[in-house]
C-alpha cells in the first residue's frame, strides 16, 4: 500500500510538472489552433480550445477553468485561502506572460525582418526567456504544492483522478494520431 501511494504521488508530482510545463511553452510560443484533442501549433487553427469556450482571453479561460475544477471540491476556509493565494499569484503570472509573449514576439519579428539579423542575439534572448518561464513555473509548483498540502484525503484523491483522466485522453489523443 505504502509503494502504491508513493507512485501515485509521484506520478502525481509528475503530471503536475507536465501541465505547467505545457502552460509554460504556450506562455513562450503562445497557443495555436486546434485539432482534436485540443491545443494544434499550426498555422489554420482556430486557437487554443477556442472552439470550446475560448474567447480569446486565455488566461480569463484558465482561471475559469481552474474556478469551476476547484468549485467541485468544497473547500474550507483555510483551504480557500490557500488557493486563493495559487488563484492570484497565477492570474499575475499568466497576464505577465501574455504582455510578455505580446513584447517578445514584436522584438523577435523586428529582428528577423532586417536584412541580416542577429541570431546570436536573438538566441541569447530566447535561452533568457526560457529560464523565466522556469523560474515562474518552479515558483507556481511550490504554490501549488502548498495548497495541496491543506486537502484531505477525499480532495487529494479527486484531484488525482481528474489528473489521472487528463493524462488518460492525452494518452488516447496520442494514439489516435498514430
Amino acid at each position: 500500500m505504502k509503494i502504491q501511494r508513493r507512485f501515485a504521488v509521484i506520478g502525481g508530482a509528475i503530471v503536475i510538472i507536465m501541465v505547467f510545463a505545457g502552460l509554460g511553452i504556450a506562455e513562450v510560443f503562445g497557443a495555436g489552433g486546434k485539432s482534436c484533442c485540443g491545443a494544434h501549433f499550426g498555422p489554420n487553427g482556430c486557437g487554443f480550445h477556442r472552439c470550446h469556450g475560448f474567447d480569446g482571453d486565455m488566461p480569463g479561460f484558465l482561471l475559469k477553468r481552474l474556478d469551476n475544477k476547484i468549485g467541485e471540491l468544497n473547500l474550507t476556509p483555510a483551504q480557500k485561502t490557500k488557493y486563493d493565494e495559487l488563484r492570484a499569484h497565477l492570474e499575475e503570472h499568466l497576464l505577465a506572460a501574455k504582455e510578455g509573449r505580446k513584447k517578445f514576439k514584436e522584438i523577435v519579428r523586428n529582428e528577423l525582418a532586417k536584412e541580416s539579423p542577429d541570431v546570436a542575439a536573438l538566441n541569447a534572448m530566447m535561452k533568457k526567456k526560457i529560464e523565466g518561464v522556469s523560474a515562474s513555473m518552479q515558483n507556481d509548483l511550490d504554490l501549488f504544492a502548498s495548497f495541496y498540502s491543506t486537502l484531505d484525503e477525499g480532495q487529494k484523491q479527486r484531484v488525482m483522478a481528474g489528473i489521472r483522466k487528463r493524462m488518460a485522453a492525452m494518452d488516447a489523443c496520442r494514439e489516435e494520431k498514430r
